[in-house]
């Protein structure tokens, strides 16, 4: 064997080496959160295949080694199929992490369960069947450790939303709304009724009601800043009279208002187009004038199974920081 080819063969071999230890070798070592801040996880959208199960618990590590006060989930928990066999399998999940768990549905497991691939199920069957598993006490949240939870469901006029929770941390207000993609669950479908469409009204119309009380709840409070959460990325960039953007009325119309008029900065977390986003899409409708006030995250998703840390200073001047945890395709363990 000639000198060079020895050389060659060391070479691949250290290479080897090294992939193999990058690729047994675990997530860098969580970072203690700066002085006077605390941090939250957000995640959604994913895992959508069975090699991303294997990933998402690799998520569901990281989760358990960040000291967090919450996880925040943003729906589609799963792709398909909408079966009581798949909410189990997610809420064990969920139970499981020793974090309090917060979860807002989105259209996957719920709205589009219409689909044959999904199981073909009554999109309103499947939302009433996935309040009673996962919002059994609507008053607290998932994960081993709890967090006391204000709900509207029993409220009247929109008695049945058990997923519309707000909670209150450090002058900070959060609240979480069904707001789904799949234009906001307005999407045609076999079978579809008139009492499916008076449904997708009503829920965002609840939706527009527990934001307003959410601003009022913050007015009140003297909350420095408001986050709210849902699944749905509602277009805010397209043109009011955008056919999937009206899907969403008239909760965009109201956040406007309610942005402008509280002033501080608040935050939208949600999921549905599964690219990391941080942005300030919202433009107040009446004036043109872009809202600086209000930030957008978009979380990544599937393929793109991860998570990401929002570090959050409170206070009168409250800021939000984002750093994007995603578990790399060729990782399994």
């Amino acid at each position: 064997m000639g000198q060079r080819r020895r050389l060659w063969l060391v070479a691949a071999l250290v290479l080897l080496l090294v992939l193999g230890f990058r690729a047994t070798s675990g997530p860098p070592a969580p970072t203690p959160d700066p002085p006077g801040t605390f941090s939250f996880a957000a995640l959604g959208d994913a895992p959508y295949y069975a090699w991303e199960d294997v990933q998402y618990r690799l998520v569901l590590r990281s989760l358990d080694e960040h000291e967090l006060r919450w996880v925040l989930h943003v729906g589609d928990l799963f792709w398909h199929p909408c079966t009581d066999e798949m909410y189990g399998r997610s809420l064990d999940w969920f139970d499981a992490l020793r974090h309090p768990v917060i979860y807002t549905p989105g259209d996957n497991e719920w709205a589009d369960c219409w689909e044959p691939g999904s199981g073909g199920f009554a999109p309103r069957e499947r939302l009433t069947r996935l309040r009673q598993i996962f919002f059994a006490d609507p008053t607290r949240s998932l994960g081993r450790s709890k967090l006391a939870l204000a709900t509207q469901q029993g409220r009247e006029p929109y008695p049945e939303f058990a997923e519309n929770v707000r909670w209150a941390h450090e002058g900070i207000v959060f609240a979480t709304v069904n707001l789904v993609g799949s234009r906001n669950g307005f999407g045609s479908f076999p079978g579809r009724t008139a009492a499916d469409d008076d449904a997708a009204r009503r829920r965002t119309e609840a939706a527009t009601e527990w934001m307003r009380e959410t601003f009022g709840e913050a007015q009140a409070s003297g909350a420095t800043a408001v986050v709210l959460a849902f699944h749905a990325n509602p277009a805010f960039e397209a043109p009011v009279d955008d056919p999937y953007r009206v899907t969403y009325e008239p909760f965009l119309g109201a956040l406007e208002e309610e942005v402008e008029r509280f002033g501080g900065p608040v935050l939208a977390v949600q999921g549905d187009d599964h690219v990391f986003v941080v942005d300030r899409p919202l433009v107040r409708r009446t004036t043109g004038v872009r809202l600086e006030n209000f930030t957008r995250l978009q979380v990544p998703g599937s393929p793109r199974v991860g998570w990401v840390r929002v570090v959050v200073t409170p206070g009168a001047a409250a800021s939000f920081a984002f750093e994007p945890h995603v578990v790399p395709r060729w990782k399994y363990w």
